[in-house]
């Protein structure tokens, strides 16, 4: 399906050609310990308000820093349930 036309993600530079072995140094969160990358995933509406009142919630800056914190907490519960 793809980007829809005119998606604010697409390169502004299309033309320019990049260099191959300069890469651009990532700025990786403090929260994040271990980074692996990125996830782009589509939600529902529900889980999209979720990860908003979750932000409110925890006090915390991003929906980055909510779903670590969650993912955390259920590994947790699921660590505690298995033992």
């Amino acid at each position: 399906m793809g980007r829809p036309k005119g998606s604010k993600n697409k390169s502004k530079l299309q033309n320019e050609s990049k260099p191959q072995d300069a890469s651009p140094a990532q700025i990786i969160p403090g929260f994040i310990s271990d980074p692996a990358g990125r996830i782009n995933v589509r939600v529902s509406t529900a889980t999209k308000e979720g990860l908003a009142q979750l932000k409110d919630d925890f006090g915390l800056h991003s929906q980055e820093e909510v779903l670590e914190k969650a993912i955390a907490i259920v590994m947790a519960l699921r660590k505690a349930v298995s033992a």
